[in-house]
């Protein structure tokens, strides 16, 4: 297991020494100590007003980072040519008014696509994941250097060419977005490409966290026994992007000189998270280092994708991927469900806003018992393109993964999701916690975790369903016993009802040190009053 490294004493030292240039209005910093950073994506530049409301509703969940959208600032947007300045204008909405709003750790995700500088770009305005090799022709690898490297010292807190009301240094800088179609290069140019990249950042600013571009595993479903079936899993598993492959991931590995964290992206299911460590700790064990892991992009458990919800039969290419816990034979359920919810049938489209609430706490327990370094989770608002009946769901129930609803022109929040509510609870319950393990229990379903923060204990507990759970489902329960001590429990559910803000709490009886609970998918806390 991992452990992230103390933010609580960088943060403090660059915020005294900042004081004098913190902006009017400014709320306190929120910083993770030794724990997970928890941070949402991604912030959309619509306009500065939605950046400006969209921060002050997510200081009100405690959490600690954010994540930008990422094509709206690569390269050939904020540099229009090799002899035109850099803008900035966009990246300093969102750190000056995350920032503004006590956000310690922001991750900034830097594109090298290009209209005029990248090899071989192709599609819509140059961006698109159909391009071939957008990183920089060589002769244009020093302008992109000297990009990296302006990004890097604009928010790198020296106060020599900083953004003006900088607060905290921005530490975590990823190269390329996700090691699939959206960097689609040759893994060879993309080392190449970030090999540069390191030494522009860290020229820049020695403490900055370079990540490299992040793996994508799902839909290979990586739990396996034995290591040598990671190949056989990887080779004999359906994938729809065949732009990069295990050896690929295993060449970025090859050169820890290159990067300063690990970076996943899990787009699978929570207990995906699980694997993906395992699978990290064996290839970093056989080439002899250790690192920190982040996992910089996520989507809720989304059953499908790559293809249409919708159908159950049909050509195997308009056909969505089935991803774990869901199976094939599900596929006529799915079908059924997805159609509803595109329909915004009012019961289903609630109760997938409290799957995802329950799926974000589910998440984020899991990455830090996991020793995830930071996790963002999915999304700051739904993708709404996706939501269309025409998309037939074809992102799974991601699409509607987001936390509010606003008006991106004038950044008017209008209604704030149950996976806002549940964020903020779940912020409140691990603020300063220490440590967090899962309590082995003899049904494999059961999922307890004991925090240990400030000299108490809580637990946060749920089933696994190990199989799609779907409206028609039900609340299938398990019943535990769980050792908390004192004479009295409390029991407080996750918020996931539609117009939810407070969480429903009650109190049990506590039996020679025991308390009996139900557990069902959606996560409790449980704490002990003393004697």
């Amino acid at each position: 297991m991992r452990f992230p490294t103390t933010l609580l004493t960088i943060g403090l030292i660059v915020a005294s020494k900042l004081q004098a240039q913190q902006p009017d209005g400014a709320l306190p910093g929120r910083f993770a100590g030794e724990g997970i950073n928890v941070g949402m994506e991604y912030v959309v530049f619509n306009s500065e007003r939605f950046v400006e409301s969209s921060a002050r509703a997510f200081a009100e969940t405690g959490m600690t980072g954010m994540k930008h959208y990422v094509e709206a600032v690569d390269w050939g947007t904020m540099q229009r040519g090799p002899r035109q300045k850099i803008e900035f204008s966009k990246l300093d909405w969102f750190v000056r008014e995350y920032q503004r709003c006590g956000f310690t750790e922001l991750t900034i995700s830097l594109k090298s696509h290009s209209s005029w500088a990248s090899k071989d770009i192709k599609g819509l305005l140059g961006k698109n994941a159909l391009g071939s090799d957008p990183t920089p022709k060589p002769e244009y690898l020093p302008h992109y250097k000297r990009w990296v490297a302006a990004v890097v010292e604009r928010y790198d807190a020296d106060g020599d060419e900083d953004m003006p009301g900088l607060r905290w240094p921005v530490r975590y800088l990823e190269i390329g977005n996700e090691l699939s179609s959206f960097e689609p290069e040759p893994v060879g140019d993309y080392l190449e490409m970030l090999e540069h990249a390191y030494a522009a950042a860290h020229g820049a600013y020695d403490e900055v966290l370079v990540a490299h571009v992040a793996f994508l595993l799902t839909p290979v479903n990586m739990d396996v026994d034995d290591p040598a079936d990671y190949d056989t899993r990887w080779r004999t598993t359906f994938r729809k992007d065949m732009h990069h492959g295990l050896a690929d991931m295993r060449a970025v590995l090859d050169r820890p000189d290159l990067f300063d964290v690990l970076n996943l992206h899990n787009l699978g299911d929570p207990y995906e998270i699980e694997d993906l460590v395992g699978w990290l700790d064996y290839e970093t064990g056989r080439r002899g280092y250790d690192k920190p892991i982040i996992i910089s992009d996520t989507t809720p458990t989304s059953y499908i994708g790559w293809g249409s919800a919708t159908r159950s039969e049909g050509p195997r290419a308009r056909l969505g991927l089935v991803a774990r816990p869901a199976r094939e034979t599900d596929r006529p359920r799915l079908a059924s469900y997805f159609t509803k919810l595109i329909a915004n049938d009012p019961e289903t489209l609630a109760w997938t806003r409290g799957f995802v609430a329950a799926d974000h706490v589910q998440r984020t327990v899991i990455a830090a018992e996991q020793g995830i370094q930071l996790i963002n989770l999915a999304f700051v608002g739904d993708i709404l393109h996706a939501t269309w009946k025409i998309f037939e769901a074809g992102a799974g129930i991601s699409a509607w993964g987001g936390a509010l609803r606003a008006d991106l022109g004038n950044g008017r929040i209008l209604e704030r999701y149950p996976a806002f509510y549940a964020v903020q609870q779940m912020m409140a319950h691990l603020r300063g916690y220490e440590s967090i393990r899962r309590l082995p229990l003899a049904d494999e379903q059961a999922r307890v975790y004991q925090v240990e923060k400030a000299g108490r204990r809580i637990w946060i507990a749920w089933r696994d369903p190990r199989a799609a759970l779907l409206p028609e489902d039900g609340t299938p329960s398990l019943p535990i016993t769980l050792e908390t001590g004192g004479s009295q429990a409390t029991v407080e559910k996750v918020i996931t009802g539609m117009g939810q803000e407070q969480a429903e709490r009650r109190s049990v009886a506590v039996l020679d040190g025991h308390v009996r609970l139900e557990l069902e998918h959606t996560p409790i806390y449980v704490w002990s009053e003393a004697d």
